[in-house]
């Protein structure tokens, strides 16, 4: 089965420094991403390869924990996260640009079921698109205001 895949790109006004330390700090996941009731930092120091921030997110109704750590810092240009579940595992991507209006963020997130639910992904990929998408207009909001 292929995993699940999610790609948009955004435009915000913010310049790539000030949207990238913004999104690298995953504990403000859950003030952006409607997806994600709780997020916090488990480690301490500047944020780079290595730093790990847990989260809680909802998927249909249930909350399912995850442990993020970061797998690429690129400061201001890109970062990688990989998330860690009973359930799955997902690996976002996020990539940052100077645009016209300030930053062009592109995101791309990976999402794969472990064990047996693996057989369900084609049927959650609409799903986890609107999740997707509902994170990305939080994010648009977020870094708008």
């Amino acid at each position: 089965m292929a995993a699940m895949r999610f790609a948009k790109t955004i435009e915000v006004p913010s310049d790539p420094e000030t949207a990238f330390a913004y999104v690298a700090d995953f504990a403000n996941a859950h003030l952006w991403d409607p997806g994600v009731v709780a997020s916090r930092r488990v480690d301490d120091g500047p944020i780079g390869v290595g730093s790990q921030f847990e989260l809680v997110a909802t998927f249909r109704g249930r909350e399912q924990q995850f442990l993020y750590t970061v797998t690429a810092f690129e400061a201001p240009r890109r970062i990688e996260l990989t998330g860690e579940g009973a359930k799955a595992r997902s690996i976002d991507t996020v990539e940052f640009s100077p645009s016209a209006s300030g930053t062009a963020i592109a995101y791309h997130a990976v999402i794969q079921l472990k064990g047996a639910r693996r057989i369900a992904e084609p049927f959650l990929a609409g799903t986890f698109a609107k999740m997707g998408e509902d994170a990305l207009a939080g994010l648009t909001r977020a870094l708008t205001a």
